[in-house]
């Protein structure tokens, strides 16, 4: 049986599959992400299913899923998520504030409403299916933003903390980042011990003086944190092999944007950077779509 299993397994074809799904998922994500809420999920979970389950069947007949993809895709995907697990990460407990802009930037509070489906973390990859991993709250979750001319451009949500935390438990010594948003990335690193200091490469003036003002001041290792003004690839121009030992690479909005930055990034490093360990963000998913 389990062999019947494994052949039946390797003849499908699965990078339409792949593309089927990640298609459909993306679809949803940008047109209709609350289109599921709690009445509906009442009404299902009330014909005698688990509310997980109930979850999952609304999600499969938005995404108008086969019988496939339910079984191949579904159970692997959409997940959710505990607020009290993040509300307890440290940014979340130690960082704090209220609507603030500058130009055209604006620093404020967002929120996921209850059975919104976001994207949670970095593609899985099984077997030879890619799975997109989806989260979603039972109730509203509230989160710090920062918008440039009314665009979502950086947020400290579960997606960013789960994507960097790998990257996060790398940094050590002198570490260096690409690009600012919230200061996540910078205050997660600035709390270790290993990590002797944190240099922050930003091209844009007013983010950092939001940052400057409205959040440094509340990290517990701000002597630790160094802010640089300057575009990320003349910054790269300029530095040093070991100058750094470690340093992360976070200067696009989403895997879209990201190939281009990627492989800029990638064709500037060549073989000029042996000594500094170079991470970048949702590497895994820009990878996919290269």
């Amino acid at each position: 049986m389990i062999f019947c299993i494994v052949c039946y397994n390797a003849n499908m074809d699965w990078q339409k599959l792949n593309g089927d799904i990640l298609n459909k998922v993306s679809r949803y994500l940008n047109f209709a992400e609350r289109s599921i809420d709690a009445n509906q999920v009442d009404e299902v979970a009330a014909c005698g299913v688990d509310r997980q389950r109930a979850m999952e069947l609304l999600f499969a007949n938005y995404l108008d899923l086969d019988a496939a993809e339910q079984r191949y895709y579904l159970p692997y995907m959409l997940k959710r998520l505990d607020k009290s697990t993040y509300q307890k990460d440290a940014y979340y407990a130690n960082i704090s504030f209220d609507y603030a802009s500058n130009g055209n930037w604006q620093l404020k509070k967002d929120f996921y409403a209850p059975y919104e489906v976001f994207v949670r973390d970095d593609f899985v990859y099984d077997f030879q299916k890619v799975l997109p991993q989806l989260g979603y709250f039972d109730e509203v979750f509230e989160y710090p933003a920062v918008y440039q001319d009314g665009r979502l451009w950086m947020s400290v949500t579960p997606n960013e903390i789960n994507t960097m935390k790998e990257p996060i438990s790398r940094a050590g010594g002198k570490t260096l980042t690409f690009g600012l948003g919230l200061g996540y990335f910078a205050y997660m690193c600035s709390l270790k011990e290993e990590v002797s200091s944190v240099t922050i490469v930003e091209k844009d003036k007013r983010v950092i003086q939001l940052f400057e003002q409205y959040i440094l001041p509340q990290f517990v290792c701000k002597d630790k944190i160094n802010i640089v003004c300057d575009d990320a690839y003349d910054f790269l121009d300029k530095m040093h092999d070991g100058e750094y030992d470690y340093a992360f690479v976070d200067i696009y909005h989403d895997a879209g944007d990201g190939i281009i930055a990627y492989q800029k990034f990638k064709r500037i490093l060549g073989d000029k950077y042996g000594k500094t360990q170079f991470d970048f963000w949702i590497e895994k998913t820009i990878k996919y779509y290269i």
